[in-house]
């Protein structure tokens, strides 16, 4: 019997079928890699690195932006449950933008922006402020927990490497700085000004501590210094303690010993 050879019309219709599914798959691709371009470069990504500034008025906040990595431009914004989000997405040559301003209103509720909190009356409590109130310590023996106050704070990055002594065996309880680097004459009222003022934040987040002292080379002599409950208390005219008793509070005395 004779074996039958395809039609010619079933031929052209099965390269018909090819070039249909060649067709809807390049165009699939098409599709998912516009949808890329999209994302990348017009939507973005949430971004964390970026620096603001804000300022309030007439119950209407400002907020002035720039993207800290310069692979990335600014693309938009959402504010969602009381929490700014930066979008970010990759340069182009209709956008490359980095900087950016913003408006929100106030009559809306608080509002997160890069970590500090905008309260509706205003009111800023910085990311500092409120990691300062939740890491704040009951207990200066402690150790952890005081250096953990001490980072937020920035005393290394500010006035350098140091070594800890605590003494906790009779009141006052004190945390002593064994600072590390020497510091000329010229420039010890600074320093010793600068610590006085992380003493007083350190006072009154460690609730039984009772005095802060530092020590310092400067030629060849050591300098030591102590900073106590009681002088923090007459600088600030009220019991230090009652600075660790909210965000709002703990901001209010960085504000004061102007502590950024």
């Amino acid at each position: 019997m004779k074996e039958k050879t395809p039609r010619k019309k079933d031929t052209i219709k099965k390269e018909s079928n090819r070039h249909k599914i060649v067709f809807a798959s390049f165009l699939t691709i098409l599709v998912v890699a516009a949808a890329i371009s999209f994302k990348m470069f017009v939507i973005g990504f949430p971004l964390e690195n970026y620096k603001t500034e804000t300022a309030v008025a007439g119950g209407k906040l400002e907020i002035k932006g720039e993207i800290s990595d310069t692979n990335r431009v600014y693309s938009s914004y959402k504010v969602k449950d009381g929490k700014l989000t930066v979008y970010g997405s990759l340069p182009s040559f209709w956008n490359k933008r980095r900087q950016f301003v913003l408006a929100y209103d106030l009559s809306e509720g608080d509002i997160l922006v890069n970590g500090d909190t905008i309260k509706s009356d205003g009111t800023v409590i910085t990311k500092k402020a409120r990691e300062l109130f939740e890491n704040k310590n009951p207990n200066i023996g402690n150790m952890a927990a005081n250096e953990k106050i001490a980072r937020t704070l920035g005393i290394y990055d500010s006035l350098g490497e140091y070594k800890n002594e605590l003494h906790t065996t009779e009141e006052p309880f004190g945390w002593t700085f064994l600072f590390q680097k020497e510091v000329l004459s010229a420039n010890q009222v600074k320093f010793d000004s600068i610590m006085e003022s992380y003493g007083a934040a350190l006072l009154a987040l460690i609730d039984n501590c009772g005095e802060v002292t530092w020590t310092y080379t400067s030629g060849p002599q050591t300098i030591k210094k102590t900073y106590t409950r009681e002088e923090a208390d007459k600088r600030l005219g009220r019991d230090i303690k009652s600075y660790a008793e909210s965000p709002e509070k703990v901001q209010e005395l960085l504000d004061l010993l102007n502590i950024k």
